[in-house]
């Protein structure tokens, strides 16, 4: 019994000491630290952060052609596309031709008038006729600028752009062939040509820029049979279509 009184005393004495010993640290913290072998951190206040000053922002850092990866590659210039031709003041007689020739070949009479127009002009300058060039147009492309034959030869009078490349450089190139007016002037041109090459013979010119052969024959009939169907129409003449 002696023993465990000895025991509870102790007890209550270390009771108290540790209660002494925290009220102590709550009333002398710094006191109780240096007691203790170390240092107390005090408290610092926040610091005010500095205020922000502008920054000039780096220079754009070239990036190298594999790693530029973000952007599609540029695309192939499209080919360019002639513009619409004006409209222009037909004749009597050529509106007929356009409406006759838009009938049968099934293309718009107004566009036919502007080509129809177009070649009354080149038959003046090349001393040409102006329903053969017109003719050789519908047997050689029905009217459809944009048609090319095995051969290569193309647009609506089929020049051969390779072989005639020199022609077409004043009107920017061999690939202006896709422009219709462009293509009637050159064709027209070599039409010419052929006939100062054949002593001015309208039906060896025409065998000439069918380029010869056993089937030129047939071809200057077509020529031939179209270009009087315009005459007649052109005179007022009803002409039927077959």
């Amino acid at each position: 019994m002696k023993a465990l009184r000895s025991v509870l005393t102790l007890v209550r004495v270390l009771g108290v000491v540790a209660i002494a010993i925290v009220v102590y640290a709550c009333v002398y913290p710094d006191r109780l630290g240096r007691w203790l072998g170390r240092e107390v951190a005090e408290v610092q206040p926040a610091a005010v952060p500095a205020p922000l000053v502008p920054v000039a922002a780096p220079a754009a850092v070239p990036v190298p052609a594999v790693a530029a990866q973000a952007e599609p590659p540029a695309a192939l210039p499209a080919p360019a596309v002639p513009a619409a031709p004006k409209p222009v003041h037909a004749s009597k007689p050529q509106k007929a031709m356009a409406q006759w020739l838009g009938s049968k070949y099934r293309v718009s009479p107004g566009m036919l008038e502007i080509l129809i127009v177009e070649a009354d002009k080149l038959s003046k300058t090349y001393a040409l006729s102006p329903n053969l060039i017109i003719a050789v147009m519908a047997i050689e492309s029905n009217f459809h600028p944009y048609i090319q034959s095995e051969a290569g030869a193309q647009g609506l009078m089929q020049v051969m752009p390779a072989i005639h490349a020199r022609r077409y450089e004043k009107f920017g190139g061999k690939s202006s062939f896709i422009d219709p007016i462009v293509s009637l002037k050159v064709g027209a041109e070599i039409l010419r040509d052929c006939m100062k090459l054949k002593g001015g013979s309208e039906t060896e010119a025409l065998r000439f820029y069918f380029g010869g052969g056993a089937s030129s024959d047939a071809y200057i009939d077509k020529v031939r049979a179209e270009q009087r169907r315009l005459d007649a129409v052109a005179a007022g003449k009803q002409v039927p279509i077959d």
